[in-house]
């Protein structure tokens, strides 16, 4: 087949896909935010109540069709003075803390049960005095809106704390408390916007915008987990999204990609010399168009992606062991972080694709107000062997 031929092919293609695909309507910014409480019973010189609980943020109102918008999701934990002191007197200096967070989905069409991935990190010190309270963040996963209100409701959580010392390591048992289950939010529906059958361009006219435009823009929601190699913890990524410019390819059963990524803030925790807590907002910003291509031999709507994705890393906001750390706001990698994508995708709405991904992140500059502090980002935070793990929600072709 010879290029001209293949590009045809291509435009007609995707124009067949155009005309079939559902434009994805814009969801309301308006959210609320929600928390449910308990208190478990932990063992720590002595049955002891810990306070725990879990919040998330819900938007109010989502077009049918479209992912209910949440973000903000995490568990705290407030074990009070003399449990810690107790545990300390026992010979404990560091703790681990995880949750399992089950969510029930309830909407016209029936019920969905969802757990919340990313609640656990490890080896959080002590502090000399006071309470020991401890966030968690974490990811719920998409949920797609049918007919009708989504409610979504709290129906377990189940903290773990494992203390660690010299000579001790011992699970605190703490139980789940019924009385944090209920109701989250309720979240409204609209109904989807209709999207309007396009007309079917002439060949001049496809001539004409094959070489500088998109033939079709694929709209992605996107989630990520990224385990920090140095660091031994996960970092949540916010939910974003990713804009897919869909071009001819320059060889047969191939399509071109130039993509926009565009991800909130994050927050992070982590641990640092396995004793310090360290929190921090970061920040990724594209920082040139993905590229790549997509093989569309096994099916248009079911392409393998070979793609690249460029970032720049940001932190601001660090506060180590809840004091400031005056990093200023221009603290950065040197150069941006480089991670491959290759995996097969789907471009049905609602559809969900998953890759896994390795990557370094370059050292750091232009850290520290008052002192240079490039040496401690780097040392704590740059180096191979990071991972990531992207699930790609579609949301349809336009």
């Amino acid at each position: 087949m010879t290029q001209a031929r293949s590009r045809r092919a291509a435009v007609a293609a995707l124009g067949l896909a155009l005309a079939a695909a559902a434009l994805v309507p814009a969801t309301a910014a308006v959210a609320t935010a929600a928390t449910r409480a308990g208190t478990s019973t932990c063992q720590a010189g002595g049955s002891v109540g810990v306070p725990v609980s879990f919040r998330a943020t819900f938007g109010e109102t989502v077009a049918q069709g479209a992912n209910v918008p949440v973000t903000d999701a995490a568990v705290t934990f407030v074990v009070p003075p003399d449990a810690v002191d107790a545990l300390r007197d026992s010979g404990g200096a560091t703790v681990d803390a995880s949750a399992a967070v089950e969510l029930s989905v309830a909407q016209p069409r029936g019920t969905q049960k969802l757990t919340v991935t990313g609640l656990s990190t490890s080896e959080i010190p002590l502090p000399a005095d006071g309470e020991l309270r401890i966030t968690l963040p974490g990811h719920v996963p998409p949920i797609v809106a049918g007919a009708g209100p989504v409610t979504v409701s709290l129906t377990s959580l189940a903290p773990r704390l494992v203390v660690h010392g010299e000579t001790l390591n011992a699970d605190l048992g703490c139980t789940t408390d019924p009385a944090a289950n209920g109701e989250l939010a309720q979240v409204r529906v609209s109904a989807p916007t209709a999207s309007p059958v396009p007309s079917v361009p002439d060949a001049t006219e496809i001539a004409a915008a094959v070489e500088d435009t998109p033939l079709l823009t694929a709209k992605f929601l996107v989630d990520g987990t990224s385990r920090i190699a140095k660091m031994g913890s996960d970092l949540v990524l916010q939910q974003g999204t990713f804009d897919a410019g869909l071009f001819t390819g320059d060889v047969p059963n191939t399509i071109r990609i130039e993509g926009d990524l565009n991800l909130p803030k994050s927050e992070s925790y982590f641990v640092a010399f396995r004793f310090m807590p360290v929190t921090s907002d970061v920040r990724l910003p594209q920082a040139e168009k993905a590229t790549g291509t997509a093989d569309i031999s096994g099916g248009l709507f079911t392409p393998t992606i070979d793609m690249t994705v460029r970032v720049n890393l940001l932190v601001s906001n660090v506060k180590q062991d809840g004091v400031p750390l005056a990093v200023g706001e221009n603290c950065r990698t040197v150069s941006p972080l480089v991670i491959p994508m290759k995996g097969q995708t789907s471009l049905v709405p609602g559809s969900q694709s998953t890759i896994e991904s390795s990557y370094e992140i370059p050292p750091f500059t232009g850290c520290g107000v008052t002192e240079d502090l490039d040496p401690l980002l780097t040392g704590l935070i740059s180096g191979p062997g990071n991972t990531m793990r992207t699930t790609l929600t579609a949301q349809g072709i336009g």
